[in-house]
Formats: structure tokens, sequence, C-alpha cells
């Protein structure tokens, strides 16, 4: 049997002395509530504004890092955090920190956790505390004098497993609620322990890694929660540089991505093509809800990166070398497996042996119509594409880059020059991109 893992150490590990000293004031506090609560409001206060100084220091200094929103809160499905970073970053001391270093290995995952699998005993399989593996280690730390986790005794110890309990019933009934939140009924925003939310940091390929809030993701993991709020502690030095790479690639487009990235660091950059509408309306539309999907013009993958959540088996095809270069780069940050074919899909030799549910050509076919020798090779791979449905966006018939093309199609012209040439006989527009675009489906 396979011995669970323990959470990893501080990055900034401290002596015992100051958990020990805590513990004997807290101990001193308690003798009497009243004072003891306002120490606590005294605490989580100085350390608030310890925090908000902190990002404002990151901003003002850090050029990098300005770009992003540091202090943003994801949503994510609990089961995007696989691995644990190899070293702990505490919020308030590390926020918006770009730290370098092995770190991000992937070699410990969550759910291996020592934590983890205790919550797991209790919770689902219905076991006392005192069985767990977890609570045995921690109990042989303070038999051996060590203060852990606010405790300095098995009384101690037994306390915070009740108040574990009472929080996973009080989720599992009211919902997940930011420390933040819970503080908002408090005089002054913030009094709440902000280091208690769940917290993760960037790994140098974009892995998103647990760093602190166990409890939480814990029990989100278990009660199956769809989203819960994060916040991102530490990005490694070299994501910083892949994420200085893409905000240069977007200021040489105008300062504007082409399409939206969908990994939840890289959100706040801003794109020219809105297209979570056009998913949505696909999504919608779609009548196979597995299978093979071809995106044509991928770009930066974003179709593929949607639909592969959606179970689709997908392929991304793009000639262009730097959409090349940051779409297999975004693929490895969010751990997807879709094929990507480099180069154009005219010299793409498989292209007939393949068969796919859904095509995407979404406002890429009509750069064929420019000359008559792309026109042919549109035309050919209609003939030979092998697919189900064909989701299809044709530019405005008055947009001004078709001008003097080898053929001036409308859209009305350019779907019936589809169905003409391929296997495909019904055509309904489905709907319009919030950029005026109409978007077909075609299907046989």
């Amino acid at each position: 049997m396979v011995t669970p893992a323990r959470r990893s150490e501080s990055y900034r590990s401290i002596g015992h002395w100051w958990p020990k000293a805590k513990a004997r004031v807290e101990a001193q506090l308690r003798k009497s509530p009243r004072l003891h609560r306002l120490a606590q409001f005294m605490w989580r206060t100085i350390r608030w504004m310890l925090f908000r100084c902190r990002m404002r220091l990151v901003v003002l200094f850090d050029s990098g890092i300005r770009n992003l929103d540091i202090d943003k809160t994801l949503f994510l499905p609990p089961e995007k955090i696989v691995y644990v970073s190899l070293r702990e970053f505490e919020l308030c001391d590390f926020i918006g920190a770009v730290i370098g270093g092995d770190w991000d290995r992937l070699e410990k995952r969550f759910e291996d956790l020592d934590i983890y699998i205790a919550f797991k005993q209790v919770f689902m399989e219905k076991k006392n505390w005192n069985e767990t593996l977890f609570y045995r280690r921690f109990l042989d730390a303070l038999n051996e004098g060590e203060v852990l986790w606010g405790c300095a005794n098995e009384d101690d110890l037994q306390q915070r497993c009740k108040n574990l309990e009472k929080l996973f019933h009080t989720i599992e009934k009211e919902g997940y609620k930011t420390q933040i939140s819970l503080s908002r009924s408090a005089r002054f925003i913030g009094l709440g322990t902000i280091a208690d939310d769940v917290t993760i940091s960037v790994g140098r390929r974009g892995d998103l890694l647990f760093s602190d809030g166990a409890h939480r993701l814990a029990i989100a993991k278990l009660l199956g929660l769809k989203q819960i709020p994060v916040k991102i502690v530490v990005r490694h030095r070299e994501w910083m540089v892949f994420v200085k790479e893409l905000l240069q690639y977007a200021r040489s487009l105008g300062g504007e991505l082409y399409q939206p990235s969908t990994h939840p660091d890289l959100k706040d950059i801003p794109a020219l093509h809105e297209c979570e509408g056009r998913f949505l309306m696909i999504k919608d539309k779609i009548s196979a809800k597995k299978g093979r999907l071809l995106d044509i013009g991928a770009n930066l993958g974003y179709f593929c990166h949607r639909f592969e959540e959606e179970g689709f088996d997908c392929y991304a095809v793009e000639e262009l070398p730097k959409e090349l270069y940051f779409l297999r780069k975004l693929r490895r940050a969010e751990n997807r497996k879709f094929k990507i074919i480099a180069g154009s899909i005219f010299n793409w030799a498989q292209i007939g042996e393949i068969y796919f549910d859904v095509v995407l050509a979404l406002n890429v076919f009509h750069h064929a119509l420019k000359t008559k020798e792309s026109y042919h090779q549109l035309a050919a791979l209609l003939r030979n594409l092998q697919m189900g449905e064909l989701f299809f966006e044709p530019p405005d018939d008055d947009d001004p880059q078709m001008k003097g093309a080898y053929k001036e199609y409308s859209r009305a012209e350019f779907v019936d020059f589809i169905m003409r040439v391929s296997s495909l006989k019904h055509a309904e527009i489905i709907g319009k991109a919030i950029d005026g675009r109409t978007i077909y489906r075609l299907s046989h």
C-alpha cells in the first residue's frame, strides 16, 4: 500500500518558535472570550491591510505582472486542480510574486494527500477521525511537543476536527462562500481569515497547482461542486516569460488577440472576436454529442478547448507559424489532447480518410475565394471532406476584403456553392454573432 502524501512545506518556512508562541497566546486569550475576539479582530485587520498593501506594491513595481489582475477571483471546477505545488505560498505574503525553481514539478497529487484521504474516510465512509492516518500523524507530532494547526494537545485537535465537520455540513447545505463574502456582514471588509480560501500557483507550463486552502478544496471535490472561487498566489518565472510573449503578440495585432484564451490566468487579455456566444450557439445546434470535430483555421484553439471539454475528439488545423506556436503552448497549458495539424488544410494528405462528425469553418473559407487556385483547392476539399455537419461563417456581403476576389460570392451564393460541391444538402441560419456575422449549419 502506498503511503499517503503530506502537504508541502511553506516556501518561507519559519521555526517552531512562532506557532508555539502563537498557540500559547491563544490559550491565554481563550480564558477571556471578549479579549480573544478583540485580538482576532485586530490580527485579521492587520493581515488584510498588509495584503492590500502588498498588492499595490506589486502592481506599482512589477511591469510584467501589471498587465494581469493579480487580485482576480477565478471560478474553477475543483477537478481542474490536480497537482500540489511542492512548496506552498501563503496568500498574504506572496500575492503577485513571480518565482522560479522546481516547485512546480508534477510529483504530488492533491487526492493522494493524507488530509484529503482523511476527509474522504470521515465524510464519505463514515469513519472516525482517530481512524485516519492524518489524525494519527498529527497526534504523534503533538505528543512530541510540536504545535501544529493551532493545536497543542489532543483536545485542541479534536476541537479542530469538529470545526471541520461543521464546515463540511455548512458548505453542503448553504454552498461555498469565500471569506470575503462571509465577512461582509462584519463592520470592516476583510476581517475574515482570507488565507483560508483556496489558493493556487501557476507552474511554468500553465499547470494550476494547489497551494493553500486544503480543507475547502477537499470538501468541494467530495461534494462534487461544479466550481469554486480561487485566487492565484504565485506564477512561475517561465510562465511569465510566455505571458509576456502572448501580450507582445497581442500588441502586434493592435492590442487584442484574434481569439480569447481559455486559460484561467490569461482571460484578462482582450480579444478581437467574441467566441463564447459562437460556441454556445453551435453547441446548442450540434446533432452529434460526441465524435470527431475538425476546426479549420483554429488560431489559438478556442473551439477545440471548449469542445474537448464536451467530449469531442478535436482536430485543430492552423498554418500560420506564430499562431501554431501559441496553439501548442496553450494546449499544453490546459493539458488538452486535441490534435494539431500544422499547415494548410488543402495539403493535409489524410483529409479524405477520416470522417468528422462536426466541421467548423468560422470566418476562414472566404480566403480561398481570393484566387483561382485556392478556389479550386476549396472545391476539391469540400468534395473529399467526409463530414456529418458543417458550421459555416462567411463574411458580410459588403466586406471590403472581398473586393476584387476571384469569386465575390454573397452569403447565400457561398452557401449554395458549398452544397453544390459537397455532400451537404440542407442549410439553416442558426443565429448571428455579436459582431453581426451570420452562422449557418449545413447538413445532409
